[in-house]
């Protein structure tokens, strides 16, 4: 080729999305379902994205998983990378995928409320301590030091000092800013639900008795036709830049 093709990601629409996808096991019952509420890159949003996750997670099992019992996967996880910052959800289910996605969404909006009303200071500090000692922690091996540097290399950063910045940003965080963030950041991130259905001839579980509706998502996408679509409207970045259309070289994309 006349050049190398350009890593970009692209950046979600406002509003929720939901990306319906076939399994391709017919043996697995199981569905699952994927959230991604992105934001963009900074350093205040990498430190109040892993203070959202380190608070939010163990809630986020202990209700989806230990109480309503929808599957025996349920992960929450932050995501980092040039150019945005994600809180990314699983749910391996035997649930309807669209019933699972509502419990999602209802949990965020009872736990938005509980951040915003009844979090205490000592909760908090308590989960930034924990960060902050894990980022000042020395490699345990050769191998863990030299997946670090490998970790600037590979995106071609070369910010060896940047682990050490995160550490003093965490540090100097606090509930009020975190409480901002969440207001101003998370709850009006764009929300892309990727719900994969399984094909098998095997039933799952039915959603209870007169359970909750799904909330109608803003936009629902389906096989490779909105793939490209999708692609052809959305707004590229790489590196922290914009990437115009048809101005660059071919791309590598990440959704």
């Amino acid at each position: 080729p006349d050049a190398l093709a350009l890593p970009a990601e692209a950046q979600l629409p406002q509003g929720s999305s939901v990306w319906n996808l076939k399994g391709t096991n017919p043996e697995e019952r199981n569905n699952c379902v994927r959230l991604e509420m992105q934001m963009p890159a900074s350093m205040d949003n990498y430190v109040y994205t892993m203070l959202f996750v380190r608070i939010l997670n163990p809630k986020f099992f202990e209700s989806l998983r230990t109480k309503q019992q929808l599957g025996y996967i349920v992960q929450m996880a932050p995501s980092e990378s040039d150019n945005f910052m994600s809180v990314i959800c699983y749910i391996q289910t035997e649930y309807p995928a669209d019933y699972v996605r509502s419990r999602i969404d209802s949990f965020f909006t009872e736990h938005f409320e509980w951040l915003e009303k009844e979090l205490e200071e000592a909760e908090f500090l308590r989960q930034r301590s924990g960060i902050v000692s894990n980022l000042a922690e020395a490699p345990k091996s050769l191998s863990e030091e030299f997946d670090r540097y490998w970790s600037e290399i590979v995106p071609q950063r070369y910010d060896f000092g940047r682990r050490a910045r995160k550490g003093e940003a965490m540090e100097a965080a606090d509930l009020a800013g975190f409480r901002k963030f969440v207001q101003d950041q998370v709850m009006v991130a764009p929300r892309l639900y990727v719900e994969v259905h399984s094909i098998s001839e095997k039933p799952g579980k039915a959603e209870p008795e007169g359970a909750e509706s799904p909330r109608a998502p803003d936009r629902t996408w389906e096989g490779e036709e909105d793939a490209r679509h999708f692609r052809d409207g959305a707004r590229w970045f790489s590196k922290g830049q914009p990437v115009e259309v048809g101005a660059s070289p071919p791309r590598l994309s990440r959704l």
